[in-house]
């Protein structure tokens, strides 16, 4: 009877350790799942655009890009994530039938490595492999010299690295803001590719983007349990309850690539031809959850749209995006096991 009691015990305590070990914002555990979110915030967010890339030598009805991440594998057990990632995007012509031509599709997954033991000064890496096609199957050039924009069986596959590292602030559980910057180097060299691309194609490049984010605490009356009006009291740095969420507010996006292989007709410091750039402001007011209200500027010198590659010129997009845009409360207990993954 004693032994059983001193087991019964020892297995009382050593669950009673490790529930406070969860506790910690320094524990393992507790790091993998928070890291969690800092991939899924840091993932370009999904939009539509009334009238397309304003400056592109086509008009269209609007443009729109839908990406997300499927976290098929994300334990607090272990520093590894693993994603499978869709990113398709559309052009639709203003023209009679109002087409879309060639749709833009990458198809692909990521794996997510947590560098570091600090959710305020964040550090990660990925690996990802992406398929990229418009769809089509047909001839390549039927005439020599140009390109068929309307049914061009374009396709390549692409591997990419990042390192991804950040700087949160924030007043107990209230978030104020957050600095998030990501080196990138992308090759498509190693795998299948149409030939007719070859020399005449970005296909290695590096990137670097720089994300500020501004966020708002407040009181929701869906997640409350109680539905008192409570938005008018000032949040409290110790607030710690059910009902107060931390919500995304601003978000401004600088994002640059190069291609650094060799073209046939343009040298190393051909910019025009090699830089892609582009500068965004999202706003999400307070009747807006997970969307916000965007508008953007940039450069392609090479347009990323599948066959439309040889396009180069300055645009403006104005429309919608949607995206992970809000932290919940931090929670006591054990929902910490769950906090910020809904």
């Amino acid at each position: 009877m004693k032994k059983l009691t001193l087991i019964i015990l020892t297995f009382l305590i050593y669950k009673s350790a490790n529930a406070q070990d969860l506790l910690k914002p320094d524990s393992s555990r507790y790091l993998n799942l928070r890291y969690i979110e800092f991939y899924r915030q840091n993932h370009p967010l999904s939009y539509i655009a009334p009238l397309g890339e304003l400056g592109s030598k086509n008009k269209y009805i609007f443009t729109s890009r839908l990406t997300t991440s499927f976290m098929v594998f994300g334990s607090k057990s272990s520093r590894l994530a693993i994603a499978l990632i869709p990113d398709f995007t559309i052009r639709m012509l203003d023209l009679h039938s109002k087409p879309v031509y060639t749709p833009d599709f990458r198809i692909g997954g990521a794996l997510y490595y947590r560098l570091n033991d600090d959710e305020k000064k964040y550090k990660y890496a990925t690996l990802g492999f992406m398929h990229h096609s418009n769809g089509q199957d047909t001839t390549h050039r039927p005439v020599v010299g140009t390109l068929n924009y309307k049914d061009w069986d374009f396709s390549t596959n692409y591997i990419y690295g990042k390192y991804n590292w950040g700087k949160v602030r924030s007043n107990g559980n209230i978030l104020r803001s957050s600095l998030n910057q990501q080196l990138e180097f992308k090759s498509n060299g190693l795998f299948d590719y149409d030939n007719v691309i070859k020399g005449d194609y970005g296909f290695t490049r590096i990137g670097y983007s720089l994300s500020y984010r501004t966020y708002t605490y407040f009181y929701d009356l869906l997640t409350s349990g109680d539905y008192k009006e409570d938005n008018n009291r000032s949040p409290d740095r110790n607030d710690d309850q059910a009902g107060w969420l931390n919500k995304e507010r601003f978000r401004w996006n600088l994002e640059a690539s190069y291609a650094i292989n060799k073209y046939d007709n343009y040298n190393f410091f051909a910019v025009k031809r090699r830089l892609n750039i582009e500068a965004t402001a999202y706003y999400s007011p307070f009747w807006m959850r997970q969307t916000s209200l965007m508008l953007g500027a940039g450069y392609y010198g090479e347009d990323p749209y599948n066959i439309y590659f040889k396009d180069k010129y300055a645009w403006i997009r104005f429309g919608i995006a949607v995206g992970f845009l809000k932290y919940t409360a931090k929670a006591k207990g054990k929902n910490h096991e769950s906090q910020g993954l809904n």
